[in-house]
């Protein structure tokens, strides 16, 4: 007897929708050499069923799920002179044999020979006439496994949502997934009435403008005056390093993995999150390939996004915010580094959720295609930047997912690797792992997989570097103990 897996249908849409102004943003970005599609990535194990998945099969069974994803069968629709934030609308055409594909890895079929395949799907662009997402079912990896690949657009799901779509689409041990039936039914929009809704709302802007510049001013100055603000990275003040390369359209991956309760001790014995000691392990594979490259390893500084609900169920839209924070790799002390780099994501985290989301909401929306705009002309020419990495870190399930008699071995994820900081790393917890999916340009990372054997490297010094402080502290107790009797 299955437990029928009951799914949260609060967030389903209706037709005709605005773009959001955080989703407009992910769409606007995108040009011929900046893809803003992401990867999620599911490795199976489909020995127990005792035949492999067919992408026949897929097509059979996609159309009694994909109605709890309503972004699945929704297209664009732009209103006229309203570009910049197009409607979601239904897709009458919608044919879910048009969104998939399958490709077959090289042997041996390992992590290497998969993440070639990554790296070509990495920058096939989503058709835009179509609803913004495909699947490619990979076939010959090591063990007889298989990977599902979806490509999804940012503009449709944040990372929050991703999960949560993956949660919906697969089960724990003895639970299976409700259908959800796509519907049959032709929805019309009218390009007028898109024309007459875009332009009420431009109206609305309008008047909200002067409340929008003083929630800004107000961000800015509570940003000044936090206690902590030594801790946080101003923007624009980052110096430039290999890892902002000048660089092209190709993209490289490589994916790994860390075990999450070596970082789950070392952030107890540092006082930290998990989330900030993971930053200061990478703070340490920055520090050891900046060396490897003959640079002088000084403060990095990565941005990353802080979820507005981490308990919302949404499996659309963009609700984070960015925060920036200093990775210490210029300290040679693993424990220093790590404990000084997770006092600046703390901070940082803090500091974002006391100047609230509604504000990036607003500027997303008021700034339009002049944010993408900016950066495309600053990327490669700015002596100073941003931030030189881009990272992620969300919690995941605790045991692997199942779809149907199909074990999901492995999930990870893989995000944007944008001009000029091309070096993008996207963490999730995963059956007692931190899964890794490192996404950048060959100019910024040339070995990526490199990286993320520096690391676990770096995960292997601070254990060591935490036995030794232990060790010593013990050995102190115990001559203090002595001197005492």
């Amino acid at each position: 007897m299955h437990a029928v897996k009951q799914i949260d249908r609060s967030a389903e849409v209706l037709d005709a929708e605005r773009m959001s102004g955080p989703d407009a943003l992910m769409l606007n970005m995108e040009s011929a050499s900046t893809p803003m599609h992401t990867l999620k990535v599911a490795v199976l194990d489909t020995s127990r069923r005792g035949r492999p998945l067919d992408l026949t099969e897929i097509a059979d069974v996609l159309p009694d799920y994909l109605g709890m994803f309503p972004r699945a069968t929704q297209r664009l629709a732009w209103a006229r002179g309203h570009g910049a934030r197009p409607f979601w609308v239904h897709d009458n055409d919608f044919d879910v044999r048009r969104h998939l594909d399958e490709r077959s890895a090289a042997a041996p079929g390992g992590r290497a020979e998969l993440d070639a395949i990554l790296s070509e799907l990495a920058v096939r662009q989503l058709d835009r006439s179509r609803p913004l997402w495909g699947l490619t079912l990979v076939h010959g990896l090591a063990g007889g496994r298989q990977a599902v690949v979806v490509r999804v657009h940012h503009a449709v799901a944040d990372g929050l949502a991703a999960l949560n779509t993956f949660m919906a689409a697969t089960a724990g041990p003895n639970e299976r997934v409700e259908q959800a039936p796509i519907g049959a039914t032709r929805i019309e929009h009218d390009d007028d009435e898109l024309t007459r809704a875009a332009r009420s709302e431009s109206w609305r802007m309008v008047r909200r403008l002067p409340s929008a510049a003083s929630a800004l001013a107000r961000a800015v100055v509570a940003k000044r005056r936090a206690g902590d603000a030594e801790l946080i990275p101003k923007p624009l003040t980052v110096r430039r390093t290999s890892f902002n390369a000048r660089s092209g359209a190709e993209r490289v991956c490589a994916s790994g993995d860390i075990p999450l309760a070596a970082v789950q001790r070392l952030a107890l014995a540092t006082g930290t999150t998990v989330n900030g000691a993971l930053h200061g392990v990478i703070a340490g594979a920055i520090r050891a390939e900046l060396i490897a490259r003959g640079e002088e390893p000084g403060v990095s500084v990565s941005i990353f996004g802080v979820c507005k609900d981490l308990a919302s169920t949404r499996v659309h839209g963009n609700e984070i915010a960015t925060a920036m924070a200093y990775l210490r790799s210029d300290l040679a002390d693993p424990i220093e580094r790590i404990a000084a780099t997770g006092e600046s994501c703390a901070a940082t985290v803090r500091c974002r959720r006391q100047v609230g989301f509604d504000l990036t909401d607003a500027l997303a929306t008021y700034t339009g295609r002049l944010g993408p705009t900016f950066r495309g002309l600053a990327a490669n020419r700015a002596p100073l930047v941003m931030n030189n990495i881009t990272t992620a870190n969300m919690p995941g399930p605790r045991t692997t997912r199942w779809v149907g008699d199909i074990e999901v071995v492995d999930w990870i994820s893989f995000a944007l690797a944008i001009a000029p900081a091309d070096v993008n790393l996207t963490t999730y917890s995963y059956a007692g792992r931190l899964s890794m999916g490192l996404i950048a340009t060959p100019e910024s990372m040339p070995d990526p997989a490199g990286f993320l054997r520096r690391v676990a490297d770096a995960v292997a010094e601070a254990a060591d570097a935490l036995g030794r402080t232990t060790a010593d502290e013990d050995e102190n107790s115990t001559a203090m103990a002595q001197e005492a009797s």
